[in-house]
């Protein structure tokens, strides 16, 4: 089922999801991204993570709200005790109140089930059935193992989550009709009601939407009475901190019990320590260990739906710890005659491997011929190269992923059109600095470029549109400059780039073309004179013979007349020259 929206259009390809998906469960194709669905364990990280808000929690609640309404039993919230981490402890019976409002009869803690739930792990200990012992708490550690280590599966506690033990209490205690709702700080949980087997949980809210439906019904906590909870405070509230779980374990081991000899404990969390952890007990080099895994670090008061986001784990770990160690006495339910194993299924995703042949032919198109050209640098979001070429085998991943192979690709480009540019290209910084100079601009100069990057650039060309180009900050438009000392003349266009406040001029040498047009126009004047020459000697020897032409007088003038603007303008010539 899909949890997980992309708005594509927000997506930047940053790869930043990728970097810290542990499972690499994210699809890039055309510039677009994918979360596969069948292979994603929901921890939540791609959405928070993500700079620009372009994936969201697609869960719509509306269905629910209208069950919840129209349902003729009593109405129970489930609250995930890491609540007190997103709400506060001042606002913990204010939230009963709020809860009633929104439609809820009763509201208890969901650390009623985790109470049941550590008796039933003290039972699996002092009957060793188990060598190891993994929590099964946290869903997004079961889908990892489900998923991905299927084989461990004997490894999961067969104890069913605190959420589904709790939601079984409740529907013993008030009946079948009855409507419960959890609500969890995690995505995964949502997924974990929806595999139930059993009806014991009708529905979840995340502790995100649940502040959503208390500002759209107008609903301020701090303003509300209290109200008290369904039961008193559990011990076991200590659950969603780090080694809570070990806490609230050890808290009810009797005390003649050889369970602490027997089994040694260790509370692991973040997803990469878990793997790890998984895959040392695969290994076979963890026995005879309690293990209390939780795929968030800091546990569940750092889930991916808490609220204060902006607090640190150890800040939220250290008020529910002052919490329950302020509370004078527990309420518990010793035994609640409920059956509790269950049998996690493995649903493992399996996923093509390549063979070797075709992983070097991947490879090699990304410029990887050797093994030395493989530089694990993670910047497309893979542990290694080979891990990314058999992302892209499996059409997870595009070659051009590959940062360091597309800036070679960028440098390249860029150097072979400073190269083959017969423009003179010239870049100068804010200090009117060289910063960088074409080939063609240091055959001009005669020099290397070591030997001209660093250098004012008035130490080559005049620095005056240059110095107007920085200062300004604006471009200058082609046009024509002479440049005396280097003997050229250029159409020239100064480009100011903002990002690096830089100047870049781009000169076309047209020095051949500006002589040869001065030469032509030293040939029209030379014609120019001579014909004049011929019109003033044809008008001395016309003014003798005056008397003989007559009229034919003038008509020879303006046939004389057309044939030096003939010569001397190309042909086009009008009746304002003629008059002149």
């Amino acid at each position: 089922m899909k949890y997980i929206n992309v708005a594509k259009a927000n997506c930047k390809n940053c790869y930043k999801c990728l970097k810290v998906c542990p499972v690499k469960s994210i699809k890039y194709d055309d510039n677009k991204i994918e979360v596969i669905d069948n292979g994603c364990i929901l921890c939540g990280r791609c959405i928070n993570i993500c700079p620009q808000h372009a994936k969201s929690l697609e869960h719509d609640i509306t269905n629910l709200l209208e069950k919840l309404a129209s349902t003729k039993g009593k109405k129970i919230a489930s609250l995930a005790p890491s609540y007190i981490s997103s709400f506060g402890v001042k606002n913990k019976l204010k939230l009963v109140t709020a809860l009633k409002k929104l439609g809820f009869d009763e509201l208890g803690e969901t650390a009623i089930g985790a109470h049941a739930v550590s008796l039933e792990y003290i039972k699996l200990m002092e009957n060793k059935s188990r060598d190891n012992i993994i929590t099964t708490c946290c869903p997004t550690v079961v889908f990892i193992v489900q998923k991905k280590i299927p084989d461990l599966n004997y490894s999961h506690s067969p104890v069913a989550s605190p959420m589904e033990t709790h939601g079984k209490i409740l529907k013993e205690t008030y009946g079948e009709d009855s409507f419960v709702v959890f609500f969890a700080p995690c995505i995964s949980k949502l997924e974990e009601a929806r595999l139930l087997s059993t009806n014991s949980i009708d529905g979840v809210i995340t502790f995100r939407q649940l502040r959503n439906l208390l500002l759209l019904n107008d609903i301020t906590l701090e303003e509300q009475e209290e109200t008290p909870l369904l039961n008193g405070t559990s011990h076991s509230s200590i659950y969603p901190v780090f080694e809570g779980i070990i806490d609230d374990v050890k808290h009810n081991i009797p005390k003649s019990s050889e369970i602490e000899n027997n089994y040694s404990f260790a509370s692991v969390q973040g997803i990469d320590n878990v793997i790890d952890c998984l895959t040392e007990i695969r290994k076979g080099n963890i026995h005879n260990a309690f293990i209390e895994a939780s795929s968030c670090n800091g546990s569940c008061v750092n889930g991916p739906e808490n609220i204060k986001i902006e607090e640190k784990a150890i800040t939220k770990n250290l008020e529910i710890r002052k919490y329950i160690k302020a509370q004078k006495s527990f309420e518990e339910r010793e035994n609640t005659g409920l059956p509790l194993y269950k049998e996690w299924q493995s649903h493992p995703f399996k996923e093509k491997i390549p063979d070797e042949d075709t992983i070097i032919k991947i490879l090699s198109k990304i410029g990887k011929n050797k093994p030395e050209d493989e530089l694990n640098c993670g910047s497309c979001g893979y542990p290694s190269c080979r891990a990314k070429a058999i992302a892209v085998y499996q059409g997870k991943a595009q070659l051009y992923m590959c940062m360091p192979f597309m800036n070679q690709i960028s440098e390249s480009f860029a150097n072979v059109t400073l190269s083959v540019s017969p423009d003179y290209i010239v870049a100068v910084d804010q200090n009117l600095n060289i910063c960088e100079s074409n080939l063609a601009t240091q055959k001009l100069l005669g020099l290397q470029r070591n030997d001209i990057i660093g250098r004012p650039i008035s130490d080559f060309f005049d620095p005056q549109e240059f110095a107007q180009s920085i200062v300004e900050k604006k471009s200058i438009p082609q046009h024509k400059v002479k440049y005396n000392v280097r003997k050229v003349v250029v159409n020239q266009t100064m480009v100011y780039i903002t990002e690096q406040n830089i100047s870049v001029a781009f000169m076309q040498d047209i020095t051949t073309q500006e002589y040869e047009t001065e030469k032509l126009n030293k040939v029209k004047l030379d014609t120019m004179t001579m014909a004049q020459n011929v019109i003033d000697k044809q008008m001395r020897v016309a003014q003798e013979i005056a008397s003989l032409l007559g009229e034919t007088t003038a008509e020879t003038k303006v046939t004389l007349t057309k044939l030096k603007d003939l010569i001397v303008y190309d042909g086009k010539c009008d009746d304002d020259k003629l008059m002149h």
